[in-house]
């Protein structure tokens, strides 16, 4: 497939038009559509859309790994490396635009997420009112990080953070809270 193709596929996954491609990236409309069709020669939109749409030019997308999440273990969220690198870069799911993975550390989820599988996040802000019974990646007020499903709490402001075969955490303050995009089962070594 052409890059002008996988740039179509990934907007169209996103659910944007190319009206909205070309305010993101600064350019025309006419600018997207050039590039959709194949006729990316001389085109200086490319380099700024491939990377919006988290693409290269062998339309190998990339995300980084940043850490780790907990599962029953307990993870704090530490940024040590550069920014925008982490331990290592994994191949994006499909429509990634602006995407992290997190390592699964612990058996509190099990069999659903697994201790070493990689869970693939959207950075995109959601209320965490909107996630209530989903599966999340959670971070905490104190920096703790976690998967697990989210439920509202016994006083205003406050979740439960259910696992699916270990001690729910009662009444904790969200911070942040995504949805799960995308699982890599654990790598065989």
């Amino acid at each position: 497939m052409g890059i002008g193709k996988k740039v179509k596929e990934i907007r169209l996954a996103r659910d944007l038009t190319q009206a909205q491609l070309a305010e993101m990236v600064g350019c025309k409309q006419a600018d997207v559509q050039r590039i959709e069709s194949g006729d990316v020669r001389n085109s200086k939109y490319l380099a700024p859309m491939l990377k919006l749409l988290n693409l290269s030019d062998n339309t190998q997308a990339t995300v980084p790994v940043v850490g780790f999440i907990g599962a029953g273990a307990e993870v704090f969220a530490i940024d040590d490396h550069a920014k925008g690198d982490g331990i290592e870069q994994v191949p994006a799911p499909p429509g990634m635009l602006n995407g992290i993975a997190l390592i699964v550390r612990g058996d509190s989820m099990s069999p659903k997420y697994d201790d070493g599988e990689i869970i693939y996040i959207e950075k995109t802000l959601h209320a965490i009112e909107s996630l209530i019974g989903n599966i999340c990646y959670l971070q905490l007020s104190d920096g703790r990080c976690f998967l697990k499903r989210l439920q509202l709490g016994s006083r205003p402001g406050t979740f439960n953070l259910l696992s699916l075969n270990g001690p729910a955490i009662p009444d904790a303050v969200v911070e942040r809270a995504y949805p799960i995009a995308f699982v890599k089962p654990k790598r065989s070594f």
